[in-house]
């Protein structure tokens, strides 16, 4: 067996299977409650009115609040000042954007779903990556599931896609990871840049990329294509376009431009790495 392989499989050993296996199944929980959600939002309307999804939103925050402060009062005694800032800062941005979709309620759910996600993004990850590129890969996967989330929403009748929505879903990851970066600030998150927390970094924000220009190149003209192939698929025409952006060919020049750039400089970055 070569080094290379011996080094792999030591990487691999260092993956804790048990976080990646929550986490798969919380994204697989988002993903199938989208064809029940707007079922399950009218019943609550009804029988709560529509403003208790941001109550909801609201109360969870406190509640978690609350818990933060006991925990670092408490338990573990923290004096740095900061944190305890970090911390009320970032429920003041929950709290926030909650109050800023009230006309549009149910999304607010999403900045805790999403916020929920990127814990478990986290946690796995940092069993392996213990450098500051785990705060950016872990919104970059969340961003990478929660454009996912939209695409099934966009293929579900009666429902649409919106990049509004995928904005949304970010934001409760990145309140949240900054809340862990800034706030809770984990011992384990401690070492310098090493060559695979770098190599895990480009690859998602890579994939993340290439995904986003699937998706503003899925214009009508783009579906009626795939569907005349696919006849299964040709309910899809009667789906909200998920892009009329134009100028295709001079965004994936640009998409392609930036990757090779990242890619160069990456191999740069990495030759100096451990």
């Amino acid at each position: 067996m070569s080094e290379t392989e011996i080094t792999n499989i030591k990487i691999f050993k260092n993956w804790s299977r048990k976080e990646w296996v929550w986490t798969f199944l919380y994204a697989l929980l988002i993903f199938f409650t989208i064809p029940v959600s707007r079922k399950i939002q009218g019943f609550i309307y009804n029988l709560f009115g529509r403003q208790f999804f941001t109550y909801s939103v609201l109360f969870v925050v406190g509640c978690v609040l609350v818990v933060f402060l006991y925990f670092f009062i408490f338990k573990l005694k923290i004096k740095n000042i900061s944190q305890y800032v970090w911390i009320v800062i970032c429920a003041g941005l929950y709290i926030y954007f909650t109050i800023q979709l009230k006309k549009i309620p149910e999304e607010a759910t999403h900045l805790i779903e999403y916020g929920l996600l990127s814990y478990f993004v986290f946690k796995a990850l940092s069993h392996r990556v213990h450098d500051w590129t785990v705060y950016i890969t872990t919104i970059l996967i969340v961003s990478f599931i929660g454009t996912v989330d939209e695409v099934i929403q966009w293929m579900t009748p009666r429902r649409y896609w919106d990049f509004r929505d995928v904005g949304i879903n970010i934001l409760g990851g990145v309140i949240l990871q900054l809340t862990i970066w800034k706030g809770i600030k984990p011992d384990v998150i401690n070492k310098p840049l090493k060559k695979l927390s770098l190599k895990i970094l480009i690859i998602v924000f890579s994939v993340d990329l290439i995904v986003l220009g699937l998706c503003l190149s899925n214009t009508p003209k783009a579906v009626n294509s795939y569907t005349a192939v696919f006849q299964s698929l040709s309910w899809l025409r009667a789906e909200e376009p998920m892009s009329k952006f134009g100028f295709l060919k001079t965004m994936w020049a640009l998409i392609l431009i930036s990757l090779i750039t990242i890619w160069v400089l990456s191999a740069r970055w990495l030759k100096r790495l451990r």
